[in-house]
């Protein structure tokens, strides 16, 4: 599927570092600003960014968790820009309804076209009444679109406590989101 073709920022000013007791903070922050807006039915974590903030909001929120397969970048090397296309796979066991308020959790909102492509795929399984939420730990801010949440706006690469830093390279630490508001 083809989806957003913004261009991903990258600044200068990472890349960035969000360490494992900043990503808890985080998803504290984020399940603390979620839960008021009311009853979430599920969460569907895309894979492969997605699984672990996930699995985390899901469990502060004590919600069901399933993943959705998504992918389009061509490498994971630091500055890639995002081709647009992405291509979405139902897992075996996905839900064939979805129902009430549905959180659609990734790492990063980087230009759209996941969040885009996703939503769209995930439309025809949507009941009366049913909405979808997005929910990225950043969003780059050259995302032509914004999420419903996120926890930062960065203007370059982030590296998560998941994936292993390119060697060489110093990296820059994320502070910890304070009272559920981007920084």
């Amino acid at each position: 599927m083809s989806g957003s073709t913004a261009r991903r920022l990258f600044r200068g000013t990472g890349p960035f570092e969000l360490t494992e007791p900043v990503l808890e903070r985080a998803l504290d922050e984020l399940a603390a600003a979620i839960a008021p807006s009311g009853e979430v039915s599920i969460v569907i974590a895309v894979a492969n960014g997605g699984t672990i903030p996930g699995a985390g909001l899901a469990g502060r929120l004590t919600v069901p968790l399933t993943h959705i397969h998504a992918k389009h970048n061509r490498t994971d090397a630091i500055h890639t820009q995002a081709t647009g296309n992405v291509a979405v796979a139902f897992p075996d066991g996905f839900p064939d309804a979805l129902s009430g308020r549905v959180l659609l959790v990734d790492d990063i909102c980087g230009s759209g076209a996941t969040f885009d492509a996703v939503t769209a795929a995930l439309a025809a399984r949507l009941t009366t009444g049913a909405r979808i939420e997005t929910v990225a730990l950043c969003r780059n801010a050259g995302a032509d679109r914004e999420p419903d949440w996120a926890a930062y706006t960065v203007d370059d690469w982030v590296v998560f406590p998941w994936e292993t830093p390119p060697a060489g390279i110093k990296l820059v630490a994320l502070p910890a989101p304070l009272n559920g508001r981007p920084l």
